[in-house]
């Protein structure tokens, strides 16, 4: 009898799969806070975002066209979602960029219905079956829902080093299985690095006037939508909840500093009003976050600037 262990785990009925493990920001507070029907239509919403577009696809017929090109295959337990987009395919389709705006596009419309979410993305081994109806198990999914729960931390959507290191490697996360220039530019917008050298979805950049039917003006409604969100969360008492919303203020803060630098600021007239109807200053003035989280420092440079002479009193 063969051992098992020393099979592949293509060799024990699993597949490799770019999976992605999503829940939602603050979920403990919202089932103490909010009504049953209000929780059902928030995981609604977010199980309507995060389904893949396999998850409705007409089943295979034969063995061979099971995997004709990458899809993206869901399952869903409360307020958390596993996600699986196929790698071994016929058809090299961009597996890796492909699931990374399915993502941004989730996270566009969970922002706009009130929802922040946290996730981990990887890639390996996992099991969906044939027909992409599950059940979905395996080391990926594992790995998948570690970085969910012990790395990402912050509202944010971490992705794996070891799935960013394949894609720089391994054309078959490539359009047509092959490195491509055009691929490369555009992949950079949606992957951003922390300081502590972890990655995650850069939504924020990636989320450009294209993503929306407005354009600019989706744009911008969307960033305004960001930053209420963000203030909300800043209000809230507890301490390990309200730091994660620093977290994403400074990344709302940054976004919004990069973006301001692409405009005139002093152009009052031109097609930035007429599109918003405010000049580039004061839509940019009023969507930067006050940093309320740095007041004691703030305070302690009050103090300092006003006496040059402070230190000569300290004993």
């Amino acid at each position: 009898m063969t051992n098992s262990k020393q099979l592949s785990p293509t060799d024990r009925g699993f597949e490799t799969g770019i999976v992605t493990f999503l829940d939602i920001l603050g979920y403990r507070e919202i089932l103490r806070t909010r009504d049953a029907s209000e929780i059902v239509e928030i995981v609604g919403k977010l199980r309507k975002f995060g389904k893949g577009d396999g998850d409705e696809a007409t089943p295979p017929r034969r063995m061979k066209e099971a995997r004709l090109y990458s899809q993206a295959f869901s399952e869903s337990v409360s307020d958390a979602i596993v996600r699986v987009r196929t790698v071994d395919t016929q058809q090299r389709s961009g597996a890796f960029v492909f699931e990374l705006i399915d993502l941004m596009h989730a996270m566009i419309e969970c922002v706009a219905a009130g929802i922040l979410l946290r996730g981990g993305m990887t890639i390996g081994p996992v099991h969906i079956g044939t027909d992409g109806k599950g059940p979905i198990f395996g080391e990926a999914m594992v790995r998948a829902y570690e970085i969910e729960e012990r790395e990402a931390v912050y509202p944010r959507i971490m992705i794996d080093e070891a799935l960013v290191n394949t894609y720089v490697s391994d054309p078959v996360l490539w359009q047509d299985g092959a490195f491509d220039a055009y691929e490369a530019r555009s992949s950079i917008n949606f992957i951003a690095m922390s300081d502590d050298g972890s990655y995650f979805l850069d939504y924020l950049r990636a989320a450009g006037p294209d993503e929306f039917d407005d354009g600019v003006a989706g744009q911008f409604e969307f960033l305004r939508r960001h930053q209420s969100l963000v203030v909300e969360g800043l209000d809230i008492e507890a301490l390990a909840v309200r730091r994660k919303y620093v977290w994403l203020a400074s990344y709302h803060n940054r976004f919004v500093t990069e973006l301001a630098s692409r405009y005139d600021l002093d152009d009052p007239n031109g097609e930035f009003l007429y599109e918003l109807g405010v000049s580039p200053r004061e839509m940019f003035d009023t969507l930067t976050i006050e940093a309320t989280w740095a007041s004691a420092l703030d305070r302690l440079k009050d103090l300092g600037s006003e006496d040059e002479n402070v230190e000569s009193r300290i004993p």
